[in-house]
């Protein structure tokens, strides 16, 4: 006669749908993304960037365009779209002031 795990090379108990749709759900375990050694954090590079082209500009009112293009940021709608959300976010925390629509100032 045969035993339930005789189908199974290890001779663990056969998958089931249940067990499958959990592993899809919960995916694979993954390590903690940490910098790797000698590279350099990039998170909130594009804050500081920012903050030091305001310092430069002084009391200009400027376009998110113009911000990504003083940065040499790509000009396509993407990389406007994180500069002005990022522009946002300064203006939430009071480092930035909007002057218009669409209009940005040192604050």
């Amino acid at each position: 006669m045969a035993s339930p795990a005789a189908g199974t090379a290890s001779g663990a108990a056969p998958e089931t749908a249940g067990d499958a749709a959990r592993r899809r759900v919960t995916g694979p375990v993954r390590a903690a993304a940490r910098p790797r050694a000698g590279t350099e954090r990039t998170y909130g590079r594009l804050t500081e960037q920012i903050m030091e082209y305001f310092a430069q500009v002084g009391d200009t009112d400027v376009r998110a365009r113009d911000v990504a293009v003083a940065l040499g940021r790509a000009t396509d709608s993407g990389s406007i779209n994180a500069v002005r959300s990022t522009l946002d976010r300064l203006v939430g925390t009071s480092r930035v002031r909007r002057s218009g629509r669409g209009l940005y100032r040192a604050g």
